[in-house]
């Protein structure tokens, strides 16, 4: 029954803040901004979406070369690209095949490459909660749940590396957690270190499609809430971050709309459509390169017998 609750309940708040979304925005006015998008939009947005791909790619060569098996780049990317079609449901899924590989590959044990998923998700979301903490020190105006939030992740954070440190056995005796220990708090911080060009891009990218659909946010300000907006779009609460990322990037940015002031919901669909254009034109470029990824000898191999790959 948990399980099942656990598969229905970000569906029901996927769909429940769309409904809530849509109810406010002005369908007219987001069609208006999509047709008036500037003729730059979608190729600048094809290549960010590419420089996203590699960042993501650095950061999973460095960390499994440290703690799981060394691949060679091109493996990484071939094998990542392959997965983004796996990863336009689930990225948890799409890091699976990733493990996959390097078993059928290197021998790698399941469980290791597991423990180096797990790694490699804890330190996304510790790189996006050192730069959310900094948009609370330097924007007063936050809402207080989004402080209440924060401070939760790091009483979570601060429980987390006392275990690292003080290594219960309870929890050294199971292979789940070798990578994790035996990463340590420097090994922490060197994988959060690889994964900043993946996110810097990422901010990139969605300042981009802010600004190409009017939202004329001042680049220190977009610094300051894009990292407490994936924050909260990477809780494991809805799907793909569908909603509340929407809904996040409304609160916060709804100001920085010419004439928000007088028409919100023109302020809501002008957001929204540089949310979910700048999205859609993601999922497309990740599918074409899962299924050009997808005809690599390296990815099909993986659809092989264990005794033929």
């Amino acid at each position: 029954m948990r399980k099942k609750l656990g598969r229905i309940l970000p569906w029901v708040v996927t769909l429940g803040l769309l409904f809530y979304l849509f109810r406010i925005i002005s369908f007219r006015e987001m069609g208006k901004a999509l047709v008036e998008a500037p003729y730059w939009t979608v190729p600048a947005f094809v290549v960010l979406v590419l420089g996203v791909y590699l960042g993501d790619c650095f950061a999973i060569w460095k960390t499994f070369g440290w703690f799981v098996a060394r691949l060679s780049f091109r493996e990484v990317l071939v094998v990542r690209g392959a997965t983004y079609l796996l990863a336009l449901v689930n990225y948890t899924v799409g890091q699976g095949a990733i493990v996959y590989f390097v078993n059928r590959s290197r021998g790698v044990p399941l469980l290791r490459g597991t423990a180096a998923v797990l790694l490699i998700m804890g330190t996304n979301i510790l790189l996006l909660l050192i730069f959310a903490s900094i948009g609370l020190v330097v924007a007063p105006d936050m809402p207080a749940v989004l402080r209440k939030i924060v401070f939760g992740a790091y009483a979570a954070l601060a429980l987390y590396s006392i275990l690292l440190v003080l290594r219960p056995r309870w929890l050294t005796s199971r292979p789940i957690f070798d990578v994790l220990f035996a990463a340590g708090i420097s090994g922490h911080l060197r994988t959060v270190l690889v994964r900043v060009p993946h996110l810097g891009i990422l901010m990139v990218f969605t300042y981009t499609s802010l600004r190409a659909f009017g939202v004329q946010v001042p680049v220190s300000h977009a610094i300051l809430y894009l990292p407490m907006i994936y924050f909260i779009g990477v809780l494991p609460i809805a799907v793909m971050g569908l909603g509340t990322t929407q809904f996040m990037m409304i609160l916060l940015l709804s100001r920085y709309v010419p004439g928000a002031a007088h028409d919100p919901a023109k302020a809501a669909a002008a957001i929204t459509a540089a949310s979910l254009g700048g999205q859609a034109v993601a999922l497309a470029v990740q599918a074409t390169l899962g299924v050009f990824c997808m005809r690599n000898q390296l990815a099909r191999n993986l659809r092989q017998p264990a005794s033929t790959a």
